[in-house]
């Protein structure tokens, strides 16, 4: 079981299948077979990327890709305790979720949703409340709120 959990680089991805090959320098630039990634969503690293492989005991044809360590290049966007934050996009804060102290953030360049919504609360747009705000009458008169 020596050496079977390593860092190396990816060198190469097959995004269709969802696949990498990682180069291992300190291992006279070894490297694997196509290993997959573990995980539960889509979002493949890019190459030169630093990676923990979990390798089973026949060397570097079978393993798996465990995840993306903090470091240099990939390096936490914020830090603080209770907060969950998710980056969509390569440039942090481009596109996200983040949650923390009971407020969710999603960021998008645009936001799309396919289905019906429904919002207990207020909506604010643009600093102007869909509950309270006032239109002015045809008469110039302002008209009460929302009912």
């Amino acid at each position: 079981m020596e050496n079977n959990i390593r860092l190396g680089k990816i060198s190469a991805i097959d995004y269709a299948a969802g696949t990498v090959r990682v180069v291992y320098h300190e291992k006279d630039d070894a490297v694997t077979a196509p290993i997959p990634l573990i995980s539960s969503e889509y979002f493949m690293p890019e190459v030169d990327d630093m990676v923990m492989v979990l390798h089973l005991s026949n060397g570097t044809e079978a393993g798996v890709v465990l995840g993306r360590p903090w470091s240099e290049k990939n390096k936490p966007p914020e830090g603080s305790k209770g907060l969950y934050r998710k980056d969509l996009a390569r440039s942090p804060g481009e596109a996200m979720i983040r949650y923390k102290d009971g407020t969710m953030t999603i960021k998008a360049a645009k936001l799309v949703i396919d289905g019906t919504v429904t919002v207990s609360g207020d909506v604010t747009a643009g600093g102007v409340s869909l509950d309270n705000h006032t239109h002015t009458d045809s008469m110039g008169g302002g008209t009460s709120g929302p009912s």
